[in-house]
């Protein structure tokens, strides 16, 4: 009986937390600052589990942060009731800390005063900034329009600090978005640096062009502990289905320049700008090809892929292959590209699959010559069918029937687009893409890109409030402690482990202890609330103390 009350004493024991000071001896509050992170490390340099654990000091008496605990005092931090050694703490105040800002400057930055938003928000930060800190900056859009590494050198920050903000002041927006490449490439910038290290995100759209994938920016910016923090602008995507048909023209007149000022003619400018276009197709976006000149080209089966890389390196080499000779048939070609999409909606719709958005892009140097088809005939089947047209005029406008195209596309829902020479072509077709494809925020991949390096996911969904977040993101860089220690459990067997942390002072408590549990992930275990532990325990007690207790009682009653 004895072992009994023995072991279930023990029992009870584990169970309950670890003990508090008195009240009166607590000077400083514990506040945890977000989930509590682990990952597997497996590099020549280190292996095993590792813990992080983010977190700000108050004072007590005036609530205010504290950037640095006095020399005297120590942080104690227990995994599972166990102390932690070897654990190395992150002071704000005293901890050298570096930053790269990563900012997004694609077309889609020029709508609603973005662009003038994101670059006072980004300087906004940079005042922020303590004196001692060192930052980097990287303007993207499908590609690193520019990198500026950190400084290094304390006696070159100031100087340093300036130049960056030249550069921002500076920026104007374009192309596709990229910020998986530009997150990877921050990281890197952060090499060999020692001390805290950021990368701060910001973007307003899907990235449509990087070559990193999302699992290898986490991987690269865990293993470096570099943290990230992602800024997203405007709503969350709804993922669309978007079909395109691109109808070119690729008749005689082509092989001119659109002006004289082009270094190539119309049908090089028209390879380049097309291939823009691709390159900013998002994941599952679905697009072909209608060539026309004489009459119309039949345009290649959509494809069921995702427009990853090797789709987009398809549709670019059918663009590439393109010569200029013929005349124009242009009504036929936009009425083929209707049929097109006609006839895939509704076998997608067979298919129980959704159809999404639709249009049709089409671009002509000329006047229609060579169409069977007239043009109320093409705007009747554009309204039946509820499909845009976007209609491109490339080169001197008396040469182009404006009016016509103009029509078609006001009439159908969509725009008519004059482009005067190769670069406003491009432009035009960049800025096509974008409108398209890119429908709003990847809101989930921004939060596991932050959420998984340890740092937060702010979304903005008004961009003049952009300013307050980099506030935010400010304030946090340099108010939060950060602990990271070698798990001394490192296998991933589902399980839940606590961690919990305070402040010492001579191995007397001067804190509250605050902390909080993280899963093991691996074999799936259940996870009860302590209570219903506590719970349990003791319902196992009164099975072992029942016997005893009955026999007494019989004896009792047999007496």
């Amino acid at each position: 009986m004895r072992l009994y009350l023995v072991a279930l004493t023990i029992l009870l024991l584990a169970a309950l937390p670890l003990p508090a000071p008195a009240q009166g001896g607590v000077e400083y509050t514990i506040e945890v600052d977000g989930p509590i992170r682990s990952h597997v490390v497996n590099t020549p340099e280190k292996r095993g589990r590792y813990v992080t654990v983010c977190f700000k000091v108050l004072r007590n008496d005036t609530g205010a942060v504290v950037k640095q605990v006095p020399n005297i005092d120590k942080f104690v931090v227990y995994e599972d009731g166990r102390l932690v050694r070897q654990m190395e703490v992150e002071a704000p105040e005293t901890g050298a800390l570096t930053a790269v800002l990563a900012l997004d400057i694609s077309g889609s930055m020029a709508t609603s005063n973005k662009i003038e938003e994101a670059k006072k928000a980004a300087l906004n930060f940079l005042d922020r900034l303590h004196e001692r800190a060192d930052c980097g900056l990287i303007l993207f859009d499908h590609q690193m329009r520019l990198t500026v590494p950190p400084a290094r050198d304390p006696a070159l920050q100031q100087g340093h600090r300036e130049q960056l903000r030249g550069h921002i002041t500076a920026a104007e927006p374009r192309g596709g978005t990229a910020y998986l490449d530009a997150a990877a490439e921050a990281v890197k910038l952060l090499d060999g640096i020692r001390g805290r290290r950021a990368v701060v995100v910001m973007t307003d759209g899907v990235d449509l062009n990087s070559k990193k994938t999302l699992d290898e920016v986490i991987e690269l910016a865990r293993s470096a502990e570099v943290l990230v923090y992602t800024l997203g602008v405007g709503e969350p995507g709804k993922s669309e289905p978007v079909t395109s048909v691109l109808v070119l023209d690729h008749s005689g007149s082509m092989l001119a320049k659109a002006s004289r000022s082009d270094k190539l003619g119309k049908i090089g400018a028209l390879k380049v700008a097309a291939a823009r276009f691709v390159d900013i197709l998002r994941p599952g976006a679905r697009t072909t090809l209608l060539p026309f000149s004489d009459r119309p080209g039949r345009p290649d089966p959509f494809s069921d892929e995702k427009a990853d890389l090797s789709v987009k390196a398809k549709l670019k080499r059918s663009i590439e292959t393109l010569q200029a000779q013929g005349e124009t048939a242009l009504f036929d070609a936009v009425y083929d590209a209707l049929m097109t999409l006609h006839v895939d909606a509704e076998e997608m719709r067979r298919a129980g699959k959704p159809v999404g958005r639709r249009a049709v892009v089409a671009m002509t140097d000329g006047k229609d010559n060579m169409s069977r088809r007239r043009v109320d005939q093409v705007i009747r089947l554009a309204k039946e069918t509820g499909t845009p047209l976007y209609l491109l005029g490339l080169g001197a406008p008396h040469q182009i029937d404006e009016k016509t195209m103009r029509r078609m596309a006001e009439e159908t829902g969509g725009k008519y687009y004059h482009a005067p020479d190769a670069d406003r072509l491009i432009e035009i077709f960049e800025g096509l893409s974008i409108q398209l494809h890119d429908d709003g925020i990847d809101e989930a991949s921004l939060r596991r890109l932050a959420e998984e390096t340890g740092g937060k996911y702010l979304p903005v969904r008004d961009v003049t409030q952009l300013h307050l977040m980099y506030a935010q993101v400010a304030e946090e860089l340099q108010s939060t402690y950060r602990i990271t220690f070698p798990s001394w459990r490192p296998i991933s067997d589902g399980t839940v482990s606590r961690v919990d942390i305070a402040v010492e002072r001579g191995g007397v408590r001067v804190s509250n202890l605050a902390g909080g549990s993280y899963a093991r992930h691996g074999v799936v275990a259940a996870q009860m609330h302590p209570g219903v532990y506590l719970a349990l325990l003791l319902l196992l007690g009164g099975l072992l103390v029942l016997p005893g207790g009955v026999r007494r009682l019989y004896r009792g009653f047999s007496g």
